[in-house]
């Protein structure tokens, strides 16, 4: 690739699509690689990126497309490496999976010692609240897609997909070449869908991949089917809770009859803090309500649990890149202008 065209901002929306598209073109050069690292953090998470030859020119576009509860967006871009470290994970505990698939040249994935280099429609999974590497070694193009680990909650421990992590499913046959040919129908196809078909689709890819998963991953024990069971269980109620913000671990654990230290040892095991997956579940679905109903901020804020709208704002802008009215007039592009949160 070259360092021609133009740049796009982030906040632009192409309304026929209902895509954000950014390009490091037509920028100073010396632009361009931080524009490109802000470009991954604010799309992602926190991540540096290193460059074969500093000397060289460097181009990169991404675009990005939303379907409710994932994103699926499109990186073209010339050779170099991602890498997210300990101390950036400190600093953003993004705990959201990355799937990588690679339509055009080559990358290599890494993480928890094991990798895979991926190429013609093979993908893997990264878990961005672990260190990992993604090695372009050519120009290359890749789909990622972006999924909270609440999408995968109630369909597979999440164990399971530790296991896979930093490995290569080839999309070349089997479940996994349905898996590659539906996200690459996602982030290409240009028809303009609604909240709840968006919704709909995404469902449909993420059950896919689920079972491409499933595939990979060793039979659980009993034991383990066990705290499954009661992890689900666990979380079926926290959401029957969701809007009471008083309601807390001790108020959960006398009710199921479990203590609060195996709860936390449930979702300890999962990667995460019931606070942290709680406060996910919230904003999952203040943006849901944002998309389908017409309540003003301040009441979403309070049917989701947060005591008061300013906290929720700050918390939906760090999740989500944005404000919940700025959110709502891009996916809906209406204005928004008399909503008094």
């Amino acid at each position: 690739m070259t360092d021609s065209a133009q740049n796009n901002d982030s906040d632009c929306t192409d309304k026929a699509s209902a895509k954000v598209v950014i390009s490091t073109r037509e920028l100073e050069s010396s632009e361009v690689r931080s524009r490109w690292i802000d470009t991954l953090d604010s799309t992602y998470c926190e991540l540096d990126v290193d460059w074969p030859d500093i000397s060289d020119s460097f181009g990169a576009e991404l675009s990005v497309r939303p379907f409710v509860d994932v994103t699926v967006s499109v990186v073209r871009a010339d050779p170099h490496t991602v890498i997210r470290t300990p101390n950036m994970i400190s600093s953003d505990p993004n705990d959201d999976y990355l799937l990588c698939l690679i339509t055009s040249g080559t990358a290599v994935i890494g993480q928890h010692s094991r990798s895979a280099k991926l190429e013609s429609g093979a993908f893997g999974i990264l878990d961005s609240s672990a260190p990992f590497i993604v090695d372009a070694q050519t120009e290359f193009e890749q789909i990622v897609v972006r999924a909270p680990r609440a999408v995968f909650a109630p369909h597979l421990p999440l164990e399971a997909v530790a296991e896979i992590t930093g490995e290569g499913f080839s999309g070349r046959s089997g479940i996994s070449r349905y898996v590659s040919r539906l996200f690459v129908d996602m982030a290409t196809d240009d028809s303009l869908l609604s909240p709840n078909s968006s919704a709909s689709v995404a469902a449909c890819a993420m059950d896919l991949l689920v079972s491409a998963i499933s595939e990979r991953t060793t039979p659980f024990n009993t034991t383990k089917r066990v705290h499954n069971k009661d992890f689900r269980v666990i979380q079926q109620a926290m959401q029957r809770h969701m809007t009471d913000p008083d309601y807390s671990i001790s108020d959960l654990a006398a009710e199921l009859g479990m203590s609060v230290r195996y709860i936390h040892k449930l979702f300890s095991a999962a990667g995460t803090t019931p606070r942290t997956w709680l406060n996910q579940q919230r904003l999952e679905r203040a943006r849901k309500l944002l998309l389908s109903t017409d309540a003003t901020i301040s009441t979403i804020s309070v049917r989701v649990g947060f005591r008061d709208v300013s906290h929720f704002s700050r918390a939906f802008r760090r999740r989500f890149g944005t404000s919940p009215l700025h959110f709502r007039m891009q996916q809906l592009g209406t204005s928004t202008s008399s909503d008094n949160g």
